[in-house]
C-alpha cells in the first residue's frame, strides 16, 4: 500500500480535518510527530527508528480514509484482483511461508493496525502477538482488534522490534509482512532483527517474510520521489534479506520475487488520488496534492529500474 508521506501538520485543512476527528489532543498529537519525523533527516540526513514510529503516527488516519485498514503492497498473483483481495494475497502468501496453520502462537513484527492478524486468527484459530513501534498504531490496532473481538486471541504490544519484550524461544512462528526496511535504517540493525527473530523462536521455527529491496541505487531525483512516497532512500533498501538470514542461523526453503504482481497497487493509488482530488487538495493543499501525483507516477519507474520484492521462508535451524 502506498503510505502517503507528504502530509505536513502547518496546512490548515488537514488541521481543520484532525481537530473534528480528533480535537484539540489529536491536533497536538500530530504536531508532534510531524516534527519527530522530519527532525532527523534535516539534522542527521537520515531516518531513525523514533522517526519511524512519529511518521506511522502522523499517517495512519490518512492512510486508513483512502487505502483502509492494511499497510503493505497488493499481491496481483492472478493479475484481474481487485485491491482488496490483493492485500489479502499479499497476507496470505507470507502467512504459508510461516507455516502459521500449523502454529499455536505466532508473533507479528510490524503489525500495523492488525489487519492481517485479525485475517489470519480467523483463518486458521492461532494466538497472534504484534509488536509496533507507533503508539498510535498500537492504540487503533488494539480498537480494530475489539471490534472484531478477537481480543482474546490477539494483543498488541508497542515495542522495538530490534529489542524484543520476549523471552527467548516464546513463538511456534513468525510473520515480517512489509516492515523490514521501514524498521531498520543501518546495516547492523537488518543483522539485529534476524539475530532478535532468532532469539524469539523454537528451533525448526519459520519466518514468513516479505519486503521491497533494491539492486542498485536511484538518482538524485527518483531519491526525491522515494522520500517523499515512501519515506526512504532507495540506498536504504539495498538489502540481501536472504543472506542476511542464513548468516544468523536460519535455512532459506523457499523464495520468489513477487514485484512484477505488486505493480498495480501503483495504478490503484493512482486512481485512489485522481478521483478524490478536491479532498487532496482541501486536506493538504495544491502545491502538496500536484507534487504528490507527480512523484507518485514516478514510483512504477523506479521501481522497474531497481527493484525487486522478496517473498521467502526462513526456518530456523533445529528441531521442533
Amino acid at each position: 500500500m502506498i503510505r502517503h508521506k507528504r502530509v505536513y501538520t502547518t496546512r490548515s485543512g488537514f488541521l481543520t480535518e484532525t481537530y473534528r476527528d480528533s480535537g484539540l489532543t489529536g491536533c497536538l498529537r500530530k504536531i508532534a510527530a510531524a516534527i519527530k519525523m522530519h527532525l532527523p533527516v534535516m539534522t542527521i540526513g537520515r531516518r531513525t527508528n523514533s522517526s519511524v514510529g512519529a511518521y506511522f503516527d502522523l499517517i495512519t488516519d490518512d492512510a486508513r480514509m483512502f487505502y483502509g485498514d492494511s499497510f503493505h503492497f497488493g499481491y496481483f498473483k492472478d493479475g484481474g484482483e481487485d485491491f482488496a483481495t490483493a492485500l489479502n494475497n499479499h497476507t496470505d502468501i507470507v502467512a504459508d511461508m510461516a507455516q502459521v496453520g500449523s502454529s499455536a502462537c505466532v508473533l507479528d513484527i510490524g503489525c500495523g493496525i492488525c489487519a492481517p492478524a485479525i485475517r489470519l486468527a480467523r483463518r486458521y484459530g492461532c494466538r497472534i502477538t504484534g509488536v509496533n513501534i507507533s503508539a498510535e498504531q498500537v492504540r487503533q490496532g488494539r480498537e480494530l482488534v475489539a471490534r472484531h473481538g478477537l481480543s482474546d486471541r490477539i494483543s498488541v504490544v508497542e515495542g522495538n522490534a530490534l529489542k524484543l519484550p520476549f523471552e527467548d524461544v516464546s513463538f511456534d512462528s513468525a510473520l515480517c509482512l512489509e516492515v523490514a526496511g521501514d524498521i531498520c535504517v543501518t546495516k547492523e540493525q537488518k543483522i539485529k532483527l534476524a539475530d532478535e527473530l532468532h532469539r524469539v523462536l523454537r528451533p525448526g521455527a519459520r519466518i514468513g517474510f516479505s519486503d521491497l529491496v533494491f539492486t542498485g541505487r536511484p538518482t538524485r531525483e527518483e531519491e526525491r520521489a522515494m522520500r517523499s512516497i515512501l519515506y526512504h532512500d532507495g540506498r536504504e533498501l539495498m538489502t540481501d534479506w536472504p543472506g542476511i538470514f542464513e548468516k544468523r542461523g536460519f535455512n532459506i526453503t523457499r523464495r520468489m520475487d513477487i514485484i512484477d504482481k505488486t505493480m498495480n497497487t501503483w495504478l490503484h493509488s493512482l486512481s485512489v488520488y485522481e478521483g478524490r482530488a478536491d479532498e487532496v487538495e482541501r486536506r493538504y493543499g495544491k502545491a502538496i496534492a500536484r507534487r504528490t501525483m507527480e512523484y507518485l507516477r514516478q514510483i512504477p519507474d523506479i521501481l522497474s529500474k531497481y527493484g525487486s520484492f522478496v517473498v521467502m521462508s526462513a526456518q530456523k535451524e533445529g528441531a521442533m
